[in-house]
């Protein structure tokens, strides 16, 4: 018998007013009843006369404007969002005349969602729900989306769903509504049978026939209650529990909860294909870009280095002026010929080369091609070092007596020879003068000089027969081995201060050009970088006004998950794990994009490498994921705001 004592849920004086433009409605008035556990209570009333506010109020999705509300004598009126959640997880089952499921989940996994909001195992999780499906007679439906489902089983599965937390009470909103009649008595025997079960059961609805199944009847009218009786008819009922008890219906822990909703977000962006693929685009786009940017710019960081180590680690520059900073055109001539010289006799000094240069048009048999002439001494090749393909370098005696030779690199003898064509001896026009081809020759390291052709000769062929009295550009020399470079450096200071009586050059070793190199490469690839790094904020922003029309889209979605239990805090916290999965999920799509377009660029072109280091590439995921995490905020803020029952009403 049901215990007249102690109500299950008790209604003292119940308002609800609603404002509507400038006036303010008053849905229910003065509401007083209570519901003993075990009851079945039909609640009964034509549209419009406030059984679904009241319902709403009763399942705790609402609040009232007076009055107080009471459930298992936990007062409902000045509870949070977060405790109101906790009542309907762990007490209330809602079915739904509409059913409410997501389209994108499976039965068995829309009878789930309750206990994902709880500290229910996975394994029990699953157990559960396909216990209450087969229950039901769904055992060969449990894989089976909403969609090929017919409208008795989507019920059933809304059944199944609001009994897997053990709710109490079960809230039935017009249940046969959306039924043909045979499916209509069969759902009311479902809910006769629950009811013996030990369920305290309350059905809103505008039909009579059904009302009538109740023990116990109340009618409302213009938001007040004008009949509150007995069904006669109906005697009453032995209850026995015929239910497993849920058990660990708490909340979970954080970490767990986290764990959940990285599943529901993966499920949600399955579910939602397109709309998931053009959210992560921009992502794809910045990550894509900034990975790239950034390996093109370390390739030619390390092509450059790697050339300038080609060249040794005893060599000396040295340059008229007084730095790279600090151009002075008034000392363009201070170095000579005679500082060659002087240099050429210290002891540390293992060979030296002058160095001038011309660019000037080579021509030979109606072929032509804008060439970077080197005016160096035969030491040149043991101080810098070329790599001889074919031929040799010229002498003493071809500096000596100006001689009209050249060496020239393999892509000028490409362009001005046939393949099949030897060069050695051939003539070729520079400037309109001829010359005649000895070697053909590379740097150490390949093409330093950029796309520009290169050939070199003896600087006093250069320097009499094509530019006349040019300034020499610079002086290099190697030091012997063993001798320390940076000594050396000092007393060429020294030697040639003393000579000049000032300061009127300036030196610089390898490491002092790598250095030089390195932060000019660096602060490139910063700016790069920086670039690339803009798409990612266009992408972070395309995420968040996809993420808002995914609140918008989704708005239903949502207040089925607060009405099964979803805390404001874990509808925001799905969302922001949405988000996050998006933009990791694009950064990683983005560096594997980088990486094919590396492969396709190796096989297309030698012009730069893309290399690919670890740094950037944990800095690109991690900073999609902060992306994902700032942009997504405001949507999840939306989200965890929304009400339930207006969230409800959007489908």
């Amino acid at each position: 018998m049901v215990d007249q004592l102690s109500p299950l849920i008790e209604l003292r004086g119940i308002s609800r007013h609603f404002v509507s433009g400038l006036q303010t409605v008053a849905v229910l008035k003065n509401i007083s009843l209570s519901i003993q556990p075990g009851e079945m209570v039909a609640i009964i009333g034509a549209s419009g006369s406030g059984k679904s506010t009241l319902m709403n109020i009763i399942g705790c999705l609402d609040k009232p404007t007076e009055g107080e509300m009471r459930i298992k004598s936990v007062s409902t009126q000045l509870a949070s969002s977060e405790q109101l959640a906790q009542l309907r997880s762990q007490y209330i089952g809602f079915i739904f005349q509409r059913y409410h499921l997501m389209p994108y989940l499976s039965a068995a996994e829309n009878v789930a969602i309750p206990a994902l909001y709880t500290a229910m195992p996975a394994a029990e999780r699953q157990a559960r729900a396909e216990y209450l499906l087969t229950r039901l007679g769904l055992q060969q439906r449990m894989e089976y989306k909403p969609a090929q489902l017919s409208g008795g089983q989507q019920q059933r599965v809304s059944i199944a769903r609001a009994l897997m937390n053990g709710a109490e009470i079960i809230l039935a909103d017009e249940p046969t509504g959306a039924l043909d009649r045979a499916s209509g008595q069969e759902l009311m025997g479902i809910l006769h049978s629950l009811h013996r079960s030990g369920h305290t059961i309350i059905i809103v609805t505008h039909d009579r026939d059904v009302a009538n199944q109740a023990q116990r009847i109340i009618e409302i009218s213009d938001g007040e209650i004008i009949a509150d009786k007995r069904n006669e008819a109906i005697p009453p009922l032995e209850s026995k529990a015929s239910m497993p008890a849920a058990a660990a219906t708490g909340r979970t822990q954080f970490w767990q909860s986290v764990k959940e909703a990285v599943k529901m977000a993966w499920r949600a962006l399955l579910g939602h294909r397109v709309r998931a693929f053009l959210s992560m685009l921009g992502i794809i786009i910045g990550i894509s870009s900034v990975v790239s940017s950034m390996a093109v710019g370390e390739g030619a960081r390390q092509s450059i280095l790697n050339e300038i180590s080609q060249l040794g680690s005893s060599t000396l520059e040295i340059r008229p002026g007084l730095g790279w900073d600090k151009p002075r055109p008034d000392l363009a001539r201070s170095l000579t010929i005679a500082d060659v010289e002087l240099l050429a006799r210290q002891p540390y000094v293992d060979s030296v080369s002058p160095m001038v240069s011309n660019t000037v048009t080579a021509v030979r048999g109606g072929r032509e091609a804008l060439v970077a002439i080197s005016g160096i001494s035969n030491a040149y090749f043991r101080v810098q070092g070329l790599n001889f393909l074919s031929g040799n370098g010229f002498t003493q005696r071809d500096l000596d007596d100006r001689e009209p030779v050249v060496i020239i690199d393999p892509e000028l003898r490409s362009t001005l020879f046939d393949a099949d064509e030897d060069p050695h001896g051939e003539i070729i026009q520079l400037a309109r003068t001829p010359y005649r081809v000895i070697g053909v020759a590379e740097r150490k390291g390949g093409k330093f000089s950029g796309m520009m052709l290169g050939a070199w000769m003896p600087y006093t062929s250069l320097l009499e027969r094509m530019s006349g009295n040019m300034p020499i550009e610079s002086i290099t020399l190697r030091v012997h081995d063993g001798v320390s470079l940076d000594d050396a450096q000092l007393k060429v200071e020294l030697l040639l201060e003393q000579a000049h009586g000032q300061r009127d050059f300036f030196t610089q070793t390898n490491d002092q050009m790598t250095q030089t190199m390195r932060k000019a490469s660096d602060s490139m690839s910063l700016l790069i970088t920086a670039i690339a790094g803009i798409s990612l904020l266009v992408g972070g922003v395309g995420v968040m006004n996809i993420m808002l029309v995914s609140v918008t889209e989704r708005t239903h979605e949502i207040g089925i998950r607060l009405s099964v239990g979803a805390r404001p805090a874990d509808i925001m916290r799905q969302f922001l794990v949405e988000a996050m999965v998006i933009c990791s999920l694009g950064g990683m799509i983005g560096i594997i994009g980088s990486g094919i377009a590396g492969l396709i660029f190796a096989q297309i072109t030698e012009q730069f490498t893309m290399i690919f280091t670890w740094p950037p590439i944990v800095l690109a995921c991690g900073f999609s994921a902060l992306i994902g995490l700032g942009f997504g905020f405001f949507p999840a803020r939306n989200a965890a705001r929304l009400h339930p029952t207006e969230a409800l009403a959007r489908e």
